[in-house]
């Protein structure tokens, strides 16, 4: 006797579901780079708790030695570096384009921090682990090329880096999603496993006469 063929909805997942998956998945904090609008707009509404620099064991980053404009730190960890562009007819000279663009090696950590504003990181290649505290909890998630991270406002997070990973960071408001200036805070049970790398600063030749958002907490 032939077999009769199983209903298409019955082999294959609807698409509904999957979709709905990947919003749960970003809303839980399984995922901080989930695909389609939907579940982009489910991540920029997340917040973490705003009295969280209230805690004792928060605390703002001391001011950075860093020079004003584009400028480029290394350490053990690799190399930080901030490029600025020129702004654009219109735009606030105090507040340019930039992206800052960070390479580190495997076995290192960066940030231990939080700030006021979402987090935006774009993995090149490599991969990395990203804990962060909601809720008093702390959460991790593996993340490789391609991934895009998106942490929210007033979120501690920290970054164990697996392998060689190139990304870049850069912060928004989450209401638009427009550039955010540079601050933080310290967490200091994340930021305590960071420590205190050594760094050298070099200022870039087009470096602007501004001044530059502390940077020290990278």
């Amino acid at each position: 006797a032939r077999r009769r063929a199983m209903p298409a909805s019955s082999t294959r997942p609807d698409l509904r579901v999957v979709l709905a998956c990947l919003c749960l998945g970003a809303l839980v904090g399984r995922w901080s780079a989930p695909s389609g609008p939907a579940c982009e707009d489910a991540v920029f509404h997340r917040f973490g708790d705003p009295k969280v620099y209230d805690r004792v064991d928060v605390h703002p980053s001391p001011p950075s030695p860093s020079p004003r404009g584009s400028f480029s730190f290394s350490d053990a960890r690799g190399t930080y570096e901030r490029r600025e562009f020129e702004a654009m007819e219109g735009d606030d000279p105090d507040d340019p384009p930039y992206v800052n663009i960070v390479r580190t090696f495997p076995g290192h950590l960066r940030s231990g921090d939080v700030h006021p504003c979402h987090q935006v990181n774009v993995l090149a290649f490599g991969r990395a682990r990203v804990t962060t505290v909601e809720d008093g909890r702390e959460r991790t998630r593996i993340v490789a090329g391609g991934d895009r991270v998106v942490i929210p406002a007033h979120t501690p997070h920290l970054y164990e880096f697996l392998e060689d990973t190139v990304m870049t960071e850069s912060w928004v408001h989450a209401r638009d999603r427009t550039r955010c200036a540079f601050e933080a805070w310290f967490h200091a049970p994340l930021r305590d496993r960071v420590g205190d790398p050594k760094k050298t600063f070099v200022a870039n030749a087009r470096a602007r006469d501004t001044e530059t958002p502390r940077l020290t907490s990278l």
